[in-house]
């Protein structure tokens, strides 16, 4: 699932611009890469120009030449220029003008100069935004430079995070800032054909966790979801990262996300937002008043679940409201747990045979299956257990070893040492994850069988001897 859904408004500056008709005429008939062509189509100057090209290349080079030495006041008068003269000339009139303006906003001691640069910088990403689609045509295919939507406005709201700050006056808020990342991720999903990128992800978190942190009980649901939405993007990536066969582009997919994921899992740790009570004290109320909002109560199941809190009462009536509007998976699952609570067996395996019919793939069958067996198991109804942990295997042969772990627990209650050892070897070939854990059970078995067997032993020679003292008894006393 990607980060989306996420309201908010956004009510920067933007810079006058000119219309697209300068470069639409050219569209498709020019070549955007060639620089001399491109500086020639980008000049809209007023002014009576002999060599277009030749001026707006002349700038480009003072751009960079200036850039390079840092020098940010000359850089500046180039820059302004270029942007008001030529747009579409370099997308290095956006990414090295961008840095040369936070540089000028930090430097800057008048506030009102301050405040002109945070206008031209968030400006900037906005004239970006307008002529996207020339920009990116001016860098040849396969190239780094190009960009989305998505990625513009998140830019912009990484900037506006760094340098907003005591040059925006009061205007400058983390709900703000919020908004337009969130804005930027949901550009992302719409634009489709990738995820968010990881960076991304763990900026908008941390901007999630200080507007926690000003109003606990005010954001403690937002944050909730942020926090649930932005690690399961991490973990998703993650595991694709598991099933790529080339190795340096798994490899790359753990760097960008494997961070973030820690950090996110880290802040959120440190945050106490997910307290049992203070969810339970959240979600009450509210899954009363929204019993016929499925949404909601579809989320409001999620985040419960999530934060150890699927054993209590808020998270069964959620689940029965929801499964009462219509019959998910996700509400059939809780209403299992209810039945569970309440020791109706059959019911519960009704709700859970329900929840396999409305899941969409096996692997989540599975799963289900897996977790009707643990039930079954601490209920010690042993043959049922060992029906669903073979389904659980039909259905997903990813989860044979976590199966056979369970096969191997059933048939240590049952005292059949011998197949509980072939069900943990089983276990330790078929999955590298549990077999350390096989390997402990299988030691703890081999010790009870031969406790058991000593056992026995012990029994057959107590037994034998009641037996002695019974038949001298017998004797003595005249019997026969």
């Amino acid at each position: 699932m990607k980060i989306k859904k996420i309201a908010m408004t956004l009510g920067l500056s933007a810079m006058v611009l000119p219309t697209f008709a300068q470069y639409e005429k050219y569209e498709g008939n020019t070549d955007f890469t060639d620089d001399q062509t491109r500086f020639k189509v980008a000049y809209i100057g007023q002014e009576e120009v002999a060599d277009p090209a030749k001026q707006v290349g002349g700038y480009i080079t003072m751009m960079q030449m200036y850039y390079t030495s840092q020098n940010w006041a000359e850089m500046y008068e180039n820059w302004k220029w270029l942007i008001t003269n030529a747009p579409i000339a370099s997308v290095s009139i956006y990414a090295r003008g961008a840095v040369m303006l936070g540089q000028l906003i930090q430097a800057e001691t008048d506030q009102a100069k301050k405040k002109q640069y945070l206008d031209e910088l968030m400006g900037l990403f906005d004239t970006r935004l307008k002529y996207l689609k020339y920009l990116n045509a001016s860098i040849p295919e396969g190239k780094r430079g190009r960009a989305t939507e998505g990625d513009v406005l998140i830019a912009k709201a990484n900037y506006y995070h760094i340098y907003g700050y005591g040059a925006d006056g009061n205007d400058y808020t983390y709900q703000k800032i919020y908004d337009m990342y969130a804005k930027g991720i949901n550009a992302i999903n719409e634009e489709g054909g990738r995820e968010v990128k990881g960076a991304y992800i763990q900026y908008f978190f941390s901007v999630s966790n200080e507007l926690y942190k000003l109003s606990n009980d005010y954001y403690r649901e937002q944050y909730l979801n942020d926090y649930l939405s932005s690690t399961e993007v991490c973990e998703k990536m993650l595991q694709l990262a598991k099933e790529e066969t080339d190795e340096e582009k798994a490899q790359a997919i753990v760097s960008e996300y494997d961070r973030p994921l820690a950090v996110i899992e880290q802040v959120f740790a440190e945050s106490g937002a997910a307290n049992r009570e203070q969810l339970i004290k959240l979600f009450t109320p509210k899954v009363e008043a929204n019993k016929d909002n499925l949404d909601y109560l579809r989320k409001a199941m999620t985040v419960l679940a999530a934060n150890e809190c699927d054993d209590t009462d808020v998270y069964y009536k959620a689940a029965e409201y929801a499964y009462q509007i219509e019959p998910t998976y996700e509400s059939a699952i809780g209403m299992a747990s209810w039945s569970k609570q309440q020791g109706k067996m059959q019911d519960m395996l009704k709700y859970y045979e329900k929840a396999i019919e409305l899941c969409q793939t096996d692997a989540r069958r599975g799963r289900i299956s897996l977790v009707i067996a643990n039930s079954l198991i601490n209920s010690k109804q042993y043959t049922g257990a060992l029906v669903y942990l073979d389904k659980a295997m039909s259905y997903d042969n990813d989860l044979k070893g976590q199966a056979c772990m369970k096969k191997a627990v059933v048939y240590t209650a049952l005292g059949q040492y011998p197949q509980a050892l072939t069900y943990c070897d089983q276990a330790s070939t078929a999955d590298i994850t549990v077999s350390g854990s096989a390997n402990r059970l299988a030691s703890k078995i081999r010790e009870a069988q031969a406790n058991a067997a000593a056992n026995a032993r012990a029994k057959a020679a107590y037994d034998a001897y009641i037996a002695k003292q019974k038949a001298e008894e017998d004797f003595w006393g005249g019997k026969k």
